[in-house]
């Protein structure tokens, strides 16, 4: 009952702090011209200045509810566990990495340095992909050994730069890494998870539900990157921390199919640009929530259809670490198919019903939509 009592404080106390300081960030940016200008590219979609860093609440109470629970296991006497302190240090040099960048624009190579850093500093205090089991195999363990360190670098800086990289419309980034830290949240509860990985995950949805009413359509508020960096470091670091006991090929597929969404927009934005010899840093309009606008969809519209692919992916993640396998990979083989089949259909006029032909079909540089 105890630790049931501690997890919702955890949540709630997170929520309060995201909600109450998501204000005084908006008046900071306003005070300090942190804005995001919709004039700054063609990819941008809302219409007025909008401050972009209103990320620092959910930081803010991400960090202040993991260090305070801290403190109270220590004045408990239960001491802080290694992960937590690597947790943090990994935490603040993200939080600085986008907080310069939201007011300065930091190149990408500093950009990947910093969260090279932070993926260095979870690995040095045992937060790490060190192996893999087989399954239905007994005693069959793959060790990564030296690769261990870069596979969890790897992993760090994919679901990072995933996420930053679908925060591209209101409450797109915050919805999703809501509904991923649920699903993943009970993923933790079923496979008996460490505390670390329950108590971080809880924070990080109460600090992303304090903030949702502030971003969703119309946004009052961006997360910038100090925020979607934040959420994707997060999310990654807790999906190490949660399969760290069972390591199954399994435990590690799990967290990848609940961040499916921004995972999938990401390697497709690469290969997207590697096709038409672009850098892979190029910022474009191809990215999965854009082209959903084009097929008419509006901004809620098409948020709220990426939250139901997400909700659909976290079930179909817990229904296979649950032990129900066969129905798992049963829902994600068909899942599959009928993306594959809306992506082949040829002559449907209903343009919605074919948007996912159109979210996969070959992007074409656009000129400025302003000036057609």
């Amino acid at each position: 009952m105890d630790t049931i009592i501690c997890y919702i404080a955890t949540l709630v106390v997170s929520f309060l702090i995201s909600y109450f300081m998501v204000p005084v960030s908006i008046k900071f940016a306003n005070k300090y011209g942190i804005l995001d200008n919709p004039k700054a590219d063609n990819r941008r979609v809302h219409k007025v200045p909008t401050p972009r860093v209103g990320g620092i609440a959910m930081v803010t109470a991400v960090m202040v509810t993991v260090i305070v629970y801290n403190i109270i296991r220590c004045i408990m006497g239960f001491g802080i566990s290694s992960r937590f302190i690597g947790y943090v240090i990994g935490g603040i040099l993200i939080i600085l990495m986008g907080f310069i960048d939201d007011v300065f624009n930091l190149k990408p190579l500093y950009k990947f340095l910093f969260q090279i850093l932070a993926a260095t500093a979870i690995y040095v205090f045992e937060i790490r992909i060190a192996g893999v089991k087989i399954p239905f195999i007994h005693a069959s363990i793959i060790d990564f050994g030296i690769f261990s360190f870069p596979i969890t670098v790897l992993w760090v800086l994919g679901i990072t730069n995933a996420v930053n990289l679908i925060d591209g419309l209101d409450g797109l980034a915050a919805g999703i890494s809501t509904i991923s830290s649920i699903a993943l949240l009970t993923i933790f509860a079923i496979s008996g998870a460490g505390i670390e990985a329950i108590v971080i995950g809880l924070a990080l949805l109460g600090s992303t539900l304090g903030f949702l009413p502030y971003n969703f359509n119309p946004a009052k508020t961006f997360m910038g990157d100090v925020g979607s960096n934040f959420l994707g470091y997060t999310l990654a670091t807790i999906s190490i921390i949660g399969m760290a006991k069972g390591y199954t090929i399994l435990a590690i597929v799990a967290p990848l199919i609940v961040v499916g969404v921004p995972v999938f927009d990401m390697v497709f934005a690469l290969v997207r640009r590697l096709a038409h010899h672009q850098s892979i840093m190029a910022p474009d309009k191809g990215h999965i929530h854009h082209r959903l606008l084009r097929c008419g969809f509006t901004q809620r519209q098409a948020v709220l259809i990426l939250y139901g692919i997400t909700t659909f992916l976290g079930v179909i993640a817990v229904t296979i670490v649950s032990g129900r396998l066969k129905q798992g990979l049963i829902c994600l083989v068909i899942a599959i198919l009928l993306w594959f089949m809306a992506y082949m259909s040829k002559g449907i006029s209903n343009r919605k019903f074919d948007v996912f032909e159109k979210i996969f079909s070959k992007h074409k540089i656009e000129e400025n939509d302003e000036n057609k």
